[in-house]
């Protein structure tokens, strides 16, 4: 349970999980980025690890791997049967990365928007 002080002073949130899924390695097909780490078990200890060193770097919450995993999304890349297989993983892996850590964090929901978040030709 979370003291019911914490909101009243600055918390840190953890860093960009999809990009640094990227820099540790994942392989993604078509739009999918970050939610292809959901969909490959083979991923799964990635993001745990990634949670964590998130968490052993000062974080105070973290965020569930969910930015890339909405429905329009995976309707592009022909996957929406995993769309609530991979929301409950992403929540699954989070809770593993804070009891692995022992630490009394939070976990929030990445809620992104649902059209398209930037344009390549944007830069």
């Amino acid at each position: 349970m979370v003291d019911k002080n914490f909101f009243y002073k600055t918390r840190i949130l953890d860093g960009g999980m999809g990009q640094e899924l990227l820099n540790r390695g994942l392989k993604p097909r078509g739009t999918l980025w970050s939610a292809e780490a959901l969909i490959k078990e083979e991923y799964h200890q990635l993001i745990i690890d990634t949670h964590l060193d998130f968490i052993h770097s000062g974080a105070e919450v973290i965020v569930t791997n969910t930015f890339t995993a909405r429905k329009g999304r995976l309707i592009q890349n022909n996957c929406l049967e995993h769309y609530e297989a991979i929301n409950k993983k992403a929540v699954d892996l989070a809770l593993r990365a804070r009891d692995i850590s022992k630490k009394n964090i939070l976990i929030a929901g990445g809620l992104p928007n649902q059209k398209q978040t930037y344009s390549a030709y944007l830069g």
